[in-house]
């Protein structure tokens, strides 16, 4: 689970160290926002690493739209989901975005299936030209 330092000052002039547990949190997907982009230097968010954080916009969920910050280092073990920015949306959003995200899953399931039964129809129209 996400920590905070227990050193930390309270005034806000200091950095906040993040810290995990042993099973990092899953960060959720992420969609490019120009206005909110790049490392966190500005928020003062250090992940366990020592690296300050780098700012993403989720894009999964009922999370789709919060910003937050995670861990930027490359090439180690992630240390997982570092702070949100934005506070949860309220339930009358969040239960919004639930729908419209399994509107799409519904949508993705039936052009699947779609795509299915058209190779299925393709492969049984060429065996029945190879067999003419």
């Amino acid at each position: 689970m996400v920590s905070w330092s227990d050193s930390e000052s309270t005034d806000g002039s200091g950095a906040q160290y993040i810290s995990s547990d042993d099973s990092p949190l899953k960060i959720p997907a992420i969609i490019d926002e120009p206005s909110f982009e790049g490392l966190a230097d500005d928020l003062n968010v250090i992940c366990e690493h020592g690296n300050p954080g780098r700012k993403y916009v989720a894009f999964e969920g009922i999370s789709t739209g919060r910003r937050f910050i995670a861990c930027a280092t490359e090439g180690v073990g992630n240390c997982g989901l570092v702070q949100w920015v934005d506070e949860h949306w309220p339930e009358d959003l969040q239960n919004a975005i639930h729908k419209l995200w399994l509107m799409y899953e519904h949508s993705q399931h039936e052009n699947k299936m779609a795509c299915l039964e058209h190779s299925s129809t393709v492969h049984n129209l060429t065996q029945q030209k190879k067999e003419l």
